[in-house]
Order: C-alpha cells, then sequence, then structure tokens
C-alpha cells in the first residue's frame, strides 16, 4: 500500500513551485492516501483498534483546531486548508491503526520505503552525474530529486538511509535463503545514500541521519556486533567517498557538487527564532491568528526599533510546534502540548513491548523501537524547517510508521466491537469521506495544471482559467485570483480600462492584508500615484522599501540622486 501512495514520487510534473497543494505531486500522493484507505474500509470491520497514544493525537487534533474560530476572515481560508490536513492526518493514521500486519508484511513496509528512497536516489544521482539523462530537470545549482528541495530530498534519503540500517541490523530480517545477496544489496545502498547525504548538503539530515546511526549503534550494536561495525564502516565509506567526489570536483564552478555555505543560513534561522519568539512573548494567549505568519511577521520585523533587516521573505518559522504556537497562542500549544505526550505515551509502550517479545525471544523484538528510530529524521527535519508543508509523502509516511508502531505495541485490550448496523455505517461514511477526498485531490491536481499552464505563459491564455470548475478552483482560490488579476494589469495596458484598475486597487489593497510580494506592492503603488492617492501610494512604498531593501522599485525618491 505503501508504494501506491508513493507512485507519484517518480513522474515529473511541471510547477511553479509554493507549499501545499500548489505542489502537484502532493495532491495526487493524497489522493492515493484516500484510495488506501478506501480499501482499508472496503470490507466491514466487525472491530475498531482505538489506542490511548491515539486518543491523544485525536484530542490534540481537535484543541489545535479551536483557534479557528477567532481566526481573521482574511487569512481563514488558508489555515483551514492546513487544519484539514491535520485531521485528514489523523483519520489516515486511525485506518492505518487497523490493519493487524503480520511480521513479513511490517517487513515489507520496510523494503517499500527503501525502494521509494531509492527512486529519489537515482533520480538525485541522475540530476549530479547525467542531467541529459534525468527525467526530472534541475534547476539552480542544488540537487533536489522530485521534491524540488534540497532539504526534503535530504530528510528522505535520510529515513531511507535509517530504514537500511533497522533491515541490516536486525536478527528477526535475516532471510534463510539469498541472504548473501539481500546483504549485498543493503549495504550497496548504505554506501550510496551516505555519499548522498553528503552531496545534498542538508544540515537537517545530516544532523537526522547522524541521530540515527548513533542511536542504532548504542541500542543494537550488542546484539549483533559484526553488522553493526560493518554498517559503521559502510556510512563512513560512503561519507568519505561523497567528500572525497565533492573535493574533486571543486574546481568546476557549474558542478552542482560545489560546496554551500551555509553560514547566511544560520545567521537568517536564529533572526527568526529570535523574532518569532518576541511575537510569542506579545500575543502568549491568543497568537497572531492562524494563516497570518506571513503577514504579521514581516511588519513585526520592520515594526522594531530599529527594524529589523529583512533577508528572506518567511513564510514559515522553520519549525512546526513554533508556527502552531505563535499563530495560535496557548491553546495551540496545549493542542501540540497533548499530541508529543502521545507521541511519549506510544514510545514508552513501544519500549515495553520490545523488552515482553525479547524475553520470549519472538522475532520481532526491538521492532518497535527500531521503528521510531526510522522517524528521527522527518523529526528533525519538522523542527528545522517545514517538511509537511513541502511533501505530503513526508507527512503519510511519518504517521503510517507511526501507527504500525502503536499497532505493533498495542494489546488486545484496545480493540472495541462495533455493533452489526453501527460497523456498516462508521465504515460506510469512511468509504465516502474517502471517495470525495480522493476526487478533490485529483480536481485539486487538475486545477493546478491549468494555472501552471497559464503562468507559464505570462497571463496570456487565460480562457481555460476562467472556465475552471468551482471544484478544480476550490484548493486555488487564491492562486487563481491572483492570476486573474495579473492579467488584467496586460489586459488595461490595451484597452485603458480604469475599472480594471479599481479592481486591482480593491483586490491587492486586502492581498498584502495576508500576503508579502513584491510585485503587487510595486503595481499597487503605481496606481495609487496614477490615481492621485499619494499619501496611500508612500505609505505602501515605506512599507516594501523595509521589507524589500534590495528592490530599486521601492526607494525613496528624495534619497535618489539620479
Amino acid at each position: 500500500m505503501i508504494t501506491a501512495i508513493g507512485t507519484p514520487l517518480g513522474i515529473y510534473f511541471a510547477g511553479m513551485g509554493g507549499t501545499g497543494l500548489n505542489l502537484p505531486l502532493n495532491s495526487l500522493i493524497y489522493a492515493c492516501a484516500a484510495g488506501v484507505v478506501f480499501f482499508i474500509w472496503l470490507p466491514t470491520r466487525p472491530t475498531v483498534v482505538i489506542t490511548t497514544p491515539f486518543i491523544y493525537f485525536l484530542i490534540g487534533g481537535v484543541v489545535l483546531n479551536i483557534p479557528l474560530l477567532y481566526a481573521d476572515q482574511e487569512v481563514r481560508e488558508s489555515a483551514l486548508w492546513r487544519a484539514l490536513a491535520l485531521l485528514a492526518g489523523v483519520g489516515f493514521y486511525f485506518s492505518w491503526l487497523q490493519l493487524n500486519l503480520p511480521f513479513q508484511q511490517r517487513r515489507g513496509v520496510l523494503y517499500a520505503v527503501v525502494l521509494l528512497v531509492g527512486i529519489q536516489a537515482l533520480i538525485a544521482l541522475l540530476q549530479i552525474f547525467a542531467p541529459a539523462l534525468s527525467w526530472v530537470p534541475i534547476r539552480g545549482g542544488r540537487v533536489f530529486g522530485s521534491f524540488l528541495q534540497p532539504n526534503v530530498l535530504g530528510s528522505f534519503i535520510a529515513t531511507g538511509l535509517a530504514s537500511l540500517l533497522m533491515l541490516f541490523l536486525m536478527p528477526g530480517y535475516v532471510w534463510r535463503r539469498y541472504e548473501r545477496l539481500r546483504t549485498a544489496l543493503l549495504a550497496f545502498g548504505l554506501l550510496i545514500f551516505s555519499a548522498l547525504l553528503v552531496w545534498i548538503q542538508s544540515r537537517a539530515a545530516w544532523l537526522g541521519a547522524g541521530a540515527v546511526v548513533i542511536l542504532f549503534f548504542c541500542l543494537f550494536g550488542c546484539h549483533s556486533p559484526r553488522r553493526s561495525m560493518a554498517a559503521g564502516t559502510l556510512a563512513v565509506a560512503g561519507a568519505l567517498l561523497g567528500l572525497g567526489v565533492m573535493l574533486w570536483a571543486a574546481g568546476d564552478e557549474g558542478q552542482t557538487l560545489r560546496y554551500i555555505s551555509h553560514d547566511g543560513s544560520t545567521v537568517a534561522r536564529l533572526s527568526m527564532l529570535h523574532d518569532t519568539l518576541a511575537m510569542i512573548a506579545e500575543k502568549p494567549l491568543l497568537g497572531w491568528g492562524y494563516g497570518g505568519f506571513e503577514y504579521h511577521f514581516q511588519h513585526f520585523r520592520i515594526a522594531q526599533i530599529p527594524p529589523t533587516v529583512v533577508t528572506e521573505i518567511a513564510r514559515h518559522p522553520h519549525n512546526e510546534i513554533l508556527l502552531w504556537w505563535v499563530e495560535g497562542g496557548i491553546v495551540a500549544l496545549i493542542g501540540m502540548g497533548i499530541m508529543l505526550a502521545g507521541g511519549v505515551r506510544l514510545l514508552v509502550q513501544a519500549i515495553r513491548h520490545d523488552r515482553k517479545a525479547q524475553a520470549l525471544g519472538e522475532r520481532s523484538a526491538g521492532e518497535g523501537t527500531a521503528l521510531c528510530l526510522v522517524l528521527i529524521p522527518i523529526l528533525v527535519h519538522s523542527q528545522l524547517e517545514y517538511p509537511f508543508s513541502l511533501s505530503a509523502i513526508h507527512w503519510l509516511l511519518f504517521l503510517l510508521l507511526l501507527a504500525t508502531v502503536e499497532r505493533l505495541s498495542c494489546g488486545a485490550q484496545h480493540r472495541r466491537a462495533l455493533p452489526g448496523p453501527s460497523g456498516v455505517i462508521f465504515s460506510n461514511i469512511l468509504r465516502l469521506l474517502a471517495v470525495f477526498g480522493a476526487v478533490v485531490m485529483l480536481a485539486t491536481f487538475q486545477g493546478g495544471r491549468i494555472l501552471t499552464q497559464a503562468e507559464r505563459s505570462g497571463m496570456k491564455e487565460m480562457e481555460a482559467v476562467d472556465a475552471m470548475s468551482p471544484l478544480t478552483a476550490l484548493a486555488h482560490r487564491e492562486r487563481r485570483v491572483f492570476d486573474q488579476q495579473t492579467h488584467a494589469l496586460l489586459v488595461y495596458n490595451h484597452t485603458q480600462d480604469e475599472i480594471l484598475l479599481k479592481k486591482y486597487v480593491s483586490w491587492a489593497q486586502g492581498y498584502l492584508k495576508r500576503r508579502i510580494d513584491n510585485n503587487v506592492y510595486a503595481s499597487l503603488i503605481i496606481i495609487l500615484r496614477h490615481h492621485g492617492d499619494i499619501q496611500s501610494a508612500e505609505n505602501y512604498r515605506q512599507d516594501a522599501e523595509l521589507i524589500f531593501p534590495e528592490d530599486p522599485r521601492f526607494v525613496d525618491p528624495k534619497n535618489n540622486i539620479l
């Protein structure tokens, strides 16, 4: 099933970047996940598994959505999609929790993870060494696989490395036949994945992978000392291979393997952390409102005395916990605390189960703890970046592995039988929700393709955009209106229709209350000056000058000696 969810990863779809459902792969992966949920509930289940950690996750998810009730109207729509993704994730987790996978199928899940990561590794290797053969074109100077973002690829490769370590070190995974072939393939994977992590140059991936390697050796090294030594040697050899190739290619300026300095990024992240915590301190109870971080963060910075020098437009604090906290205040923090408590409860439950399994000599001894270690690269990444907004497969893979750990370690007392009619109704409701979710995501994918085609044409081919159905435009409403307003400016250049400008001003003033865009600022300022509203134009120019200090369009004319 996991391979079905990740199938779109091997396909390239042209996109215009962004996050969430603006990325075509995400909507397709969510559609596949909805299909998996449908098949899980296709047979009517007489019993339903409801565990204590899941109750924590469910309550935490509900609490996290409470701040939506008092979010600003201007940004509530974008926040709503994030809240729906959270609740859909809880539903996916609950559905996967119903599967009582035997040992062989749980092992198959790990091999499926390695397969999906292997596909990304192949794409990355082609992007580095044979870009002409890669079906996913590379942009800029860094490799990113299908994810369009190097750090996301890095944490995905690190997750694959963790899965390989688990398959390599756990005694229960040894095959009676073809063990030498299996070991050789796993060893090759450890070598290549380790080298790739060096070439991708993602510090979040390095940190996650390093933590996984150390913890695996500390917890499982005594059980398989020879294999642990071999795995450690392969990981180090892969890292040295990656470093050696980078040094060899250092003289080529156009090479994707050139060293990337992270000094500027480190300073920017520390500054962002400082300002985000300052925002939390200023509004600790209600927060700044769901969906409003992009607007409030930039304006908080320029309102300081002296104003913070803006080096990037931040749409996320690069930490999932901080995002919910700064926007939702104490209520969101409580919700996150409940979910974290559920995670701790699950970890303790997995450790206890592994101790009992080890005492009984079961084949699966240590499996729950090892699966928790596999989650570390994504978990670390979520506290240093925002992988769940950029990659649906990260979000779903995290939930799937977490649910696998919980089902493995929970006892029979957690199963609840449903009466006949209730079981049928419950299963039918979840199947209908899954079908509805799949239809919405496929329509979202189609809508994104239409908008991408229009944007790549320079907003000249807008017929399909104007003809989009309400369903295909549902998740792209803001993006669609943005494209239509940009097209209206092009039409004005030919028609001189002042009504188009008045509509643009009304839209842009509302848009800039929730988004930060230098081109919208520039167009709005020109139009306001054209209409004689000099004071409003100057107010917007002053804000834009502080937010975009390097943009010459917003320089104060009084200071322009030219």
